[in-house]
């Protein structure tokens, strides 16, 4: 820290290390030379909530100390990877892939809705979905089976919109994506393939409602990975530690 300014002052100018409160005013003793402060900060995923010193203000700032998460230093440097990450993701995308990218794995599909032919001046759908009109009487089939066709109307935009931002702005891509979806999201609704349900619902597949944002998170990342080559944190780690 340089000489005229204070650790709070550091603090307000920090791009990462963000308080949802005013930590000038959460002092634990006032008369203390040695002053803590609470500090409840705006990045829970990565940092707890602490009573800090002065100098444990300075470790968080430089990316150590008791308010990064992780119990050795080579944990704390994933969370405040993961945290510089987040700060400088412009399109506000770094939750959406954390909070997906365990459904990534799983939301794969060979269905190919596109086949040319003539010169791109005939197109068909290449392998039909395989669709039973009617609902299994065991819940488990009947999931599984509503899963898989809803993978396989969706998944195959991950590469379509992994591909429209090459040349694209991501909100554009947003804004036709969404529209097209719901219209999607309205039919497999209607015909008794999936449900709308609120968003902090048990996360299904089955709930139209957000399943969507898999597409968007796993084509982003691809984006970042892929085309940008940027070195990513690592997002298993991160969702298997951030609530310990």
């Amino acid at each position: 820290m340089g000489i005229g300014k204070s650790v709070f002052e550091y603090l307000k100018e920090h791009p990462i290390c963000k308080p949802m409160n005013d930590p000038e005013k959460d002092v634990e003793n006032l008369n203390d030379r040695d002053v803590n402060v609470w500090i409840n900060p705006h990045n829970q995923t990565c940092f707890n909530a602490a009573w800090c010193s002065p100098k444990d203000l300075e470790d968080w700032m430089m990316g150590t100390g008791i308010m990064v998460k992780g119990k050795s230093p080579a944990q704390k440097a994933k969370f405040w990877e993961y945290a510089i990450f987040e700060a400088e993701d412009q399109d506000h995308m770094a939750w959406m892939i954390l909070h997906y990218y365990k459904w990534f794995e799983k939301f794969e599909t060979d269905f190919n809705p596109h086949k040319h032919r003539g010169y791109g001046m005939e197109t068909s759908i290449g392998r039909r979905i395989k669709m039973r009109a009617y609902p299994l009487k065991d819940q488990l089939e009947e999931k599984i089976r509503q899963e898989k066709i809803i993978i396989d109307m969706f998944a195959p935009y991950v590469n379509e919109i992994y591909n429209d931002l090459e040349y694209r702005k991501w909100q554009d891509i947003r804004f036709t994506s969404d529209k097209e979806f719901y219209g999607i999201k309205r039919t497999l609704y209607c015909m008794g393939i999936g449900f709308m349900g609120a968003n902090n619902t048990p996360e299904e597949i089955e709930n139209l409602s957000w399943m969507t944002d898999i597409v968007y998170a796993k084509a982003y990342y691809r984006h970042l990975k892929e085309r940008l080559k940027m070195k990513l944190p690592d997002f298993d780690f991160i969702n298997q530690n951030r609530y310990q």
